[in-house]
């Protein structure tokens, strides 16, 4: 059966406690990894580890990228290259720090002035269909760059 025809999908996870403040995470088939609190809430936290924090803001980047390949096709948009940066800010909520919002800045490379006006098309498409972003609570901006080389 096709995968647009699956009415559900399923991302099973496993998180397993190695110390204080740190886990892994485990995900059948892919390498297991360690994520740690971010130092800036807590100083003695390795500086090197993910954090969730860094792996929420990771997920809408990436997700905006793959997407941005993907949809890029369907509008017969030529890129060269695309860098894809992300700035997650957090502020105190009414129940503790939340993400008040993330904004995505790609920079697109693209030979020739039909593919930037083509791409302008895709850039935005892409962020309005990302799974990732539209399953996040704080809103997920879009500012992106096309230049043409």
């Amino acid at each position: 059966m096709p995968n647009d025809e699956i009415e559900e999908h399923r991302y099973d996870i496993t998180s397993t406690w190695v110390k204080e403040k740190i886990v892994t995470i485990e995900i059948d088939g892919k390498p297991d990894f360690e994520i740690a609190t971010p130092p800036d809430f807590w100083p003695e936290s390795p500086k090197e580890t993910l954090s969730p924090e860094d792996l929420f803001v990771a997920s809408a980047v990436s997700c905006y990228g793959v997407s941005l390949s993907g949809v890029s096709k369907r509008f017969h948009a030529e890129f060269t290259s695309f860098k894809v940066r992300g700035t997650g800010t957090l502020h105190k909520g009414e129940f503790g720090w939340e993400f008040k919002e993330i904004t995505i800045r790609p920079t697109i490379i693209v030979p020739t002035n039909k593919d930037k006006k083509r791409m302008e098309k895709a850039a935005e498409r892409a962020h309005r269909y990302c799974v990732v972003s539209n399953s996040m609570k704080c809103p997920v901006h879009l500012d992106f760059e096309i230049i043409v080389e």
